[in-house]
C-alpha cells in the first residue's frame, strides 16, 4: 500500500518513454479477486506469469522485463529463473529469502509490548497477523521455500536496486555477481520501507524512481 503512488509515477514515468507497463494486484490482494487467506506465495509467482502472458498478447511484444520492491522482488525473481522471455529484473530493496521476511515481522512483533499488538501477532492456530493481514501457517511454510540467492534468473540484464545496506543486500549481492548484466546500485532514500513512523517519508523515492529509469 506505501508503494502505490511510486509504482503509479513509475508506470507512467516508463509509459513516456516508450515501454508497455503493466501493474498487477496478486490474487486476494488489491483489485484481484479471492480471499488473500485461500493463496500462496507459489500462486502468486503464477500470477506473474500469467500477467507476462497477458502483457505480451496486448501489447504484441516477445519480451517483458519484470520490476518488483520486497516481496515483489523475491517473486519476481523466481519467476525470471523460470522463463527465458524476461529481457531484464529489477529487484529493489528486495527480500532475499521467506525465511528473512518471516524473521523480520516476527523480530518487529516481539518488540511490542503485548498490551499494545492488536494487529500485531502471532495467534494459537499459527496464524501471523501484520498491520490487519492474516498470514496463515501454509503461507509461511510455502515462502520459506523461495530463496533469491540459491536461484539465477534468466534476465539478460539484472538491476539490485536498494534504499539503505544490509548484510542480506550483499549476500544477494555476492551470490548474483558473477550473472551476465548484472548491476547493483545504492541509491540512498529517507527512511527504511517497513518502518511506519517514516511511512510520509518513503512514499515517493524520488532518486530510486529515476535510478530505475536512468538504467532501463
Amino acid at each position: 500500500m506505501r508503494a502505490h503512488r511510486s509504482f503509479r509515477l513509475l508506470a507512467a514515468s516508463l509509459t513516456r518513454k516508450g515501454y508497455h507497463v503493466l501493474r498487477m494486484d496478486y490474487r486476494g490482494t488489491g483489485d484481484s479477486a479471492g480471499d488473500l487467506e485461500e493463496y500462496l506465495p507459489a500462486d502468486w509467482a503464477e500470477d506473474i506469469s500469467m500477467a507476462v502472458g497477458e502483457l505480451r498478447d496486448s501489447a504484441g511484444i516477445q519480451r517483458v522485463g519484470l520490476l518488483g520492491l520486497r516481496l515483489g522482488a523475491l517473486l519476481a525473481a523466481e519467476v525470471a529463473a523460470g522463463r527465458d522471455d524476461i529481457t531484464f529484473l529489477v529487484a529493489w530493496d528486495p527480500l532475499i529469502s521467506g525465511d528473512v521476511y518471516l524473521r523480520e515481522l516476527r523480530d518487529e512483533i516481539a518488540l511490542i509490548p503485548q498490551d499494545f499488538r492488536h494487529d500485531k501477532q502471532i495467534d494459537e492456530r499459527g496464524y501471523l497477523h501484520f498491520n490487519g493481514f492474516a498470514m496463515t501457517p501454509g503461507f509461511q511454510r510455502n515462502l520459506q521455500q523461495f530463496d533469491m540467492s540459491t536461484i539465477s534468473p534468466q534476465a539478460s540484464r539484472i538491476l539490485q536496486v536498494v534504499s539503505h545496506e544490509t548484510d542480506d543486500f550483499a549476500r544477494l549481492r555476492g551470490a548474483w555477481s558473477e550473472l551476465p548484466g548484472y548491476q547493483y546500485r545504492h541509491v540512498p532514500a529517507p527512511y527504511n520501507w517497513n518502518y511506519v513512523d517514516y511511512v510520509g517519508g518513503i512514499m515517493l523515492p524520488l532518486p530510486i524512481l529515476t535510478a530505475i529509469v536512468d538504467w532501463l
